[in-house]
């Protein structure tokens, strides 16, 4: 798929730092048109996506995914590491359980998952669903694959440098580059989950780094991973049943089971959040609830 990015974006982002809308900058647009089209988006509708008064970019999103991304561990906790979670979703989530015995029932006895690790991922990512998603996904990825333009990335560098002195490092330069490549495929696939679910993409609300409902599933991974919970023939990762069924697929796929040890279970998690912070939190969420 790079080989699409480094032809049509790069050198094509010439864009300010402030919440610009895309469809002034033609160049821009014509170069992510053509890119939309190699993957089959018709022209028409690349164009009226890419016209929309909507599209914009923000630098704050991409300040946010560059160094805030990762969880962040509960302050003067001892290690192992673990993020700040209200104990009172301990019984939340025993409650949350209790409410959907029959669901989870079915989906350890298809998946081989439990009901406990299913929800401690659940508490830690969208707190049961309840955590506002206040960010519009399609300009979260447009925003960040801003970057692949040097000159964008420079004037992002030049007014943020002095907060975060790391944007002069060349290891960010080359992370927000990786991440600007990963954003271009997302907006591509958030595109075709917005076509199969019927809806107005720039409706689609998630994280500031394009995350969407109870599971927190980016395009790809829900594509690849999503399932019908609910048997109403589709696959939306915001349905809870949906978004519970998804979590046990990706769970047994990665390695997943109650009954294999404590690195087994720990690599599992980790495919979901390549971190030992999350990894840790969910795990002793686990442990809590199984209690």
């Amino acid at each position: 798929m790079h080989r699409y990015y480094s032809i049509i974006i790069i050198g094509l982002f010439t864009i300010g730092l402030s919440h610009n809308s895309l469809a002034q900058n033609r160049e821009y647009m014509h170069g992510l048109e053509k890119l939309l089209m190699e993957y089959g988006i018709e022209n028409t509708q690349a164009h009226s996506i890419l016209s929309d008064s909507r599209l914009k970019l923000d630098p704050e999103i991409v300040v946010n995914n560059l160094f805030y991304s990762k969880p962040k561990p509960k302050a003067g906790v001892e290690q192992p590491e673990i993020m700040d979670i209200d104990p009172a979703y301990i019984d939340k989530g025993k409650a949350f359980i209790d409410a959907r015995k029959e669901v989870f029932l079915e989906l350890e006895k298809h998946y081989g998952v439990s009901a406990q690790i299913i929800t401690a991922i659940l508490i830690v990512e969208t707190r049961l669903g309840t955590y506002p998603q206040k960010y519009t996904v399609m300009n979260a990825y447009a925003s960040l694959a801003a970057c692949l333009d040097q000159a964008y990335f420079a004037n992002l560098r030049d007014t943020y440098r002095s907060k975060y002195p790391a944007f002069s490092d060349k290891e960010t330069r080359e992370r927000a580059q990786k991440k600007a490549f990963w954003a271009a495929n997302q907006l591509y696939q958030l595109i075709l989950l917005a076509q199969r679910l019927k809806l107005d993409p720039f409706e689609i609300s998630g994280s500031f780094a394009g995350a969407l409902g109870p599971g927190q599933f980016i395009p790809s991974s829900f594509m690849e991973f999503g399932v019908d919970g609910d048997h109403d023939g589709i696959r939306d990762p915001f349905n809870m049943l949906d978004a519970m069924a998804s979590i046990a697929n990706y769970l047994q796929r990665s390695g997943w089971r109650d009954t294999r040890g404590i690195e087994q279970q720990r690599q599992a998690i980790w495919y979901y959040n390549h971190s030992d912070v999350y990894v840790n939190t969910v795990m002793m969420l686990y442990r809590e609830l199984s209690g």
